[in-house]
């Protein structure tokens, strides 16, 4: 039979043993708690890890449509370069086309307003015009070779008063048809002019500027001429011969380019 000292000592055998036990569950229970706290944080790591790679995905994804759009838009660009490129070409070359018709009509001049009649003689028509309305010495006027001259069909409608047609004038020597036009002023007052024959549309621009012209003599009195630089002409003002002349209007008959 066992001894009451045995009994004891099982008693605290046992007692032992339970204390252990109860120590490692102890053990046990903090181990589980950090391995419930590390699993926890790796899956909220997990969890950033996805959402930084779903936005990076997004990022991924708006990159490339802006990579898209940045194509079409240097595509667009290239597109704009190219026209832009084309169209100064078309600039240059109907300035081009417009200065070597100019430079072709260099010796011709268009009068304005000179009365006309049936079977008239043209040539005498123009020495009387330059006699007695440019007011040229007659030697002179009569020593202007002329290459050709001729009346313009003008069109008129039903209504108008008929106005005399044009006569076109092609000297030989450009220095004539300066001294011509240089004696201009002398129809101020007269419904006849003399002026350079231009390439049609410098002379619309040029038809434009000379009724601005009429309409600024008679509304600020001031004195105007039209100058033709290459192919922009001059719309110029000054109040008296004594005056320099002012830009007032330019017209440009041909697309600017850059």
């Amino acid at each position: 039979m066992a001894t009451i000292e045995s009994i004891s000592e099982l008693k605290q055998l046992i007692i032992g043993i339970d204390g252990k036990v109860g120590i490692l569950s102890n053990k046990l229970d903090n181990i589980e708690d950090r391995f419930t706290r590390i699993v926890t944080e790796i899956k909220s790591e997990v969890d950033e890890v996805k959402t930084d790679v779903i936005h990076t995905k997004l990022e991924v994804q708006k990159l490339r449509t802006d990579h898209l759009e940045l194509e079409k838009g240097v595509g667009h660009i290239e597109l704009e370069i190219n026209r832009n490129k084309s169209r100064k070409k078309i600039s240059i070359l109907h300035e081009q086309q417009v200065l070597l018709e100019k430079h072709e009509r260099k010796y011709n001049a268009l009068v304005y307003g000179v009365p006309e009649s049936d079977n008239e003689d043209i040539h005498a028509v123009l020495n009387t015009f330059f006699i007695q309305d440019l007011k040229i010495d007659k030697e002179k006027a009569e020593s202007f070779p002329i290459a050709n001259a001729h009346r313009i069909p003008s069109r008129q409608t039903s209504d108008q008063i008929r106005r005399p047609a044009p006569i076109i004038v092609r000297f030989i020597h450009h220095g004539d048809k300066q001294y011509a036009l240089s004696k201009g002023y002398n129809l101020s007052n007269k419904h006849m002019r003399i002026v350079d024959d231009l390439p049609p549309v410098m002379k619309e621009s040029r038809h434009e500027l000379a009724k601005l012209a009429y309409k600024i003599r008679n509304e600020e009195h001031l004195q105007t001429r039209i100058k033709v630089v290459g192919t922009r002409i001059l719309l110029q003002t000054r109040t008296n011969s004594k005056d320099n002349w002012f830009l007032r209007r330019e017209a440009l008959c041909c697309l600017p380019y850059k």
